[in-house]
């Protein structure tokens, strides 16, 4: 029997980022980011504000990660693999920030922002990023054989890249250009960790430690400025911490490598 030229596993891998980028692409040739921007921003008006503030404290980078701390005690590797791609999400993210330094949309337009009015730094957007970097490790790293579960979380990933549009801070081509970004990420993070297993060993402490440190950050931080979210991050912070902690008396120990 003839294996197939491109295996399930592939296409799950690559079809979503080159989607993504080859939406962000036709968007950026055919000039049509700022009226696409216009037309989803006035669509999405028709829902509550709220309800968009709490989809976007989901991409935040100092809540996103603590969504693996079920995991610290049963899957170091997929805590290391998560630090070494954070760490490649924040250089893409904020290195294309700095460089570009694109205009985000109240800089040009006159729009109805929800939250902190940010005028610079809008190409791509860190949030998309940071929630796809997580999305594309539950799903290659677990990894989640399932496809209705793969599928709610890129359409949870897609709501986060909704509301930032839906605050009046990113374009339609940040948000795409993040989510392929995030996801990208995450494979190089995850492929990475296979090579230099260091924070599976020696260093295992280290991603456990880093996940405290956020979720110290998160629950004693003041507001950031969007509305209605501040009790529903501490809250989210908080239980977080309460699953890894019952995560980590009740699962067992990876079982140790024998030497060869």
């Amino acid at each position: 029997m003839t294996p197939p030229l491109f295996p399930a596993q592939t296409l799950w891998r690559w079809t979503f980022p080159l989607a993504c980028l080859g939406l962000a692409l036709e968007v950026a040739l055919t000039c049509t980011n700022l009226p696409l921007f216009e037309v989803l921003h006035r669509i999405f008006s028709f829902l509550p504000p709220l309800l968009w503030t709490h989809w976007t404290a989901l991409g935040d980078s100092a809540l996103v990660p603590l969504i693996l701390f079920p995991w610290w005690r049963r899957r170091p590797d997929l805590l290391w693999a998560a630090l070494l791609a954070s760490l490649l999400a924040f250089l893409f993210s904020h290195g294309l920030k700095h460089w570009i330094d694109a205009p985000r949309p109240p800089a040009i337009l006159t729009v109805t922002v929800i939250g902190p009015r940010l005028l610079h730094g809008s190409f791509p957007s860190g949030h998309t990023t940071a929630i796809f970097t997580l999305i594309a490790l539950l799903i290659h790293g677990l990894p989640l054989r399932a496809p209705g579960m793969r599928w709610t979380l890129i359409l949870a990933g897609l709501a986060v890249g909704a509301s930032r549009i839906a605050l009046g801070v990113h374009w339609p081509l940040d948000v795409l250009v993040g989510a392929a970004g995030g996801w990208l990420c995450a494979l190089a993070g995850l492929a990475w960790a296979r090579r230099w297993t260091w924070g599976t060993t020696q260093g295992r402490w280290l991603p456990l430690l880093m996940l405290v440190m956020l979720a110290a950050f998160a629950l004693f931080r003041g507001s950031g400025g969007l509305p209605g979210v501040f009790w529903s991050e501490k809250a989210f912070a908080l239980a977080m911490l309460i699953l890894g902690w019952r995560a980590g008396r009740h699962a067992p120990p990876p079982p140790a490598k024998t030497p060869d």
